[in-house]
């Protein structure tokens, strides 16, 4: 009997996962992802920021208090050991090469951390790029489009500090120098837009039974308020084990820390009860979600993910999240990829922190005027995006060696526009959605899937 033919059999006998061997131990060793290990500290932060801001310091200096160099020994060892026993002891060739693309991964998750700890941006780079990948030259090519389209609007605005603004912009943006076919880009048909905000509310409006809330448009919620919402949806998954915490570093934004188990709400967040109702779509129902279901699922590998899901992950979970907020624009992620994209050099022109900074305060100064903002307001406020975006940009980096950045957060834009991609080719593959954390614009992944047997009707099971 095949390897597929003893899956199906497995399947239709009832029997335990076909993983079941494997996932507990890999879960104690990989569970981590190594972007929360690339915090610093608040104070030295802090202090960090305030002297780049004033001009004090070129470059600035981030620490890494979390990485543990006797801790990734462990791990790296203990991941070595899994694969090998796995590679000799894995009959079924599916589970095998599953397991085997994942470690892969994690070690070079490990070995990534071993490298920001020695400073050894080469690399570093080598392995951020094998797990995340580069940004794509294409998709840099259609934000250039798009700004240079915008930026010759602005030029010609009747506002002097618009007109000046985007004169300053334009002397440091490589507006003409890109000789790379821009990707198509562009909105999904209304059609589309229709289908995925039906499913997703089909299969996840329970979570947003939230009590007896008199909504109002102009209330922002404290962060112990958002932290109660965001408890009562995971109530209503029962998602036992997970809990909701306030985070006092210095991130701004809600993230799923799956090792922790841990939803991290900013302690100086504050939204309207519509926002936290899309979050919770992104985070409780697809980030949360999707751990627990791929975890029942007949391969349970699926709840920590295949390799290099996260594109997916976060396509998805920002795709449900436009479309609940009503907002389509071709932007999701856009900022975040062309500030990695100038830094990696995709125009030729690598570039360290202070470079890649001072163009994206330059744009969000122009975009913050543009919708109407006063240019002194607008200026401070800016600074401090700029600040955090360069930062989760150079994290795990000298920020000096031009050229090396860390580029997680092309799977935003590239996730999303995969996710979109699809769904237009095929659009019942989000009816399978909600299986476990997959990449469903990996061809790799949907054949696995497939070869699995797993579908909607799968999820229909988990539900009961």
């Amino acid at each position: 009997m095949g390897n597929f033919e003893k899956t199906q059999s497995i399947r239709s006998a009832g029997e335990r996962p076909l993983d079941a061997k494997w996932y507990q131990e890999f879960k104690e060793a990989g569970a981590f992802q190594a972007y929360e290990y690339l915090d610093g500290d608040r104070d030295f932060m802090e202090e960090q920021k305030r002297s780049f801001l004033n001009g004090e310091i070129d470059n600035p200096t981030l620490d890494y208090p979390k990485i543990d160099m006797e801790r990734l020994s462990r791990d790296e060892k203990r991941l070595l050991g899994l694969k090998k026993d796995i590679i000799a002891g894995e009959r079924n060739e599916l589970v095998r090469e599953s397991y085997r693309w994942k470690i892969n991964e994690k070690i070079a998750e490990v070995r990534m951390l071993r490298a920001v700890a020695e400073g050894d941006m080469r690399r570093f780079q080598k392995y951020t790029e094998f797990v995340y990948g580069k940004p794509s030259p294409e998709i840099f090519a259609h934000s250039l489009l798009r700004l240079s389209d915008d930026l010759k609007r602005q030029l010609l605005s009747d506002d002097s500090s618009i007109q000046k603004a985007a004169e300053d912009l334009v002397k440091l943006l490589p507006l003409e120098k890109s000789e790379i076919e821009a990707s198509e880009g562009g909105l999904p048909q209304e059609s589309d837009i229709a289908f995925v905000r039906r499913q997703t509310m089909k299969e996840l409006s329970g979570l947003l039974d939230l009590g007896d809330i008199e909504e109002r448009e102009e209330k922002e919620y404290t962060a112990d308020e958002i932290r109660d919402f965001f408890q009562a949806a995971l109530n209503n998954l029962q998602a036992e084990g997970w809990d909701v915490v306030i985070d006092t570093s210095s991130k701004s934004g809600i993230s799923v820390n799956q090792e922790e188990k841990e939803i991290k709400i900013p302690e100086s967040r504050k939204l309207t009860f519509k926002k936290i109702q899309s979050l919770i779509i992104h985070e409780v129902g697809t980030h949360v979600s999707r751990r627990l279901n791929g975890e029942r699922s007949k391969l349970q590998l699926l709840g920590l993910g295949l390799d290099r899901y996260e594109k997916g992950e976060e396509g998805i979970a920002t795709m449900r999240e436009g479309v609940l907020d009503n907002e389509m624009g071709d932007s999701v992620g856009m900022v975040s990829h062309l500030a990695i994209s100038l830094a990696y050099g995709l125009d030729g022109v690598p570039r360290n922190f202070r470079e890649v900074y001072e163009i994206m305060e330059k744009y969000l100064y122009l975009r913050a005027l543009s919708s109407g903002g006063d240019s002194k307001k607008a200026f401070e406020s800016v600074r401090n995006i700029a600040w955090n975006l360069s930062v989760r940009v150079f994290r795990g980096t000298d920020c000096k060696t031009r050229g090396v950045c860390f580029t997680k957060d092309i799977i935003y834009r590239e996730g999303n526009m995969g996710a979109w991609e699809a769904i237009k080719r095929n659009p019942d593959e989000m009816l399978r959605f909600s299986v476990g954390k997959y990449d469903p614009a990996n061809e790799r992944h949907v054949w696995i899937l497939n070869q699995l047997g797993i579908s909607e009707a799968d999820l229909k099971e988990l539900e009961k």
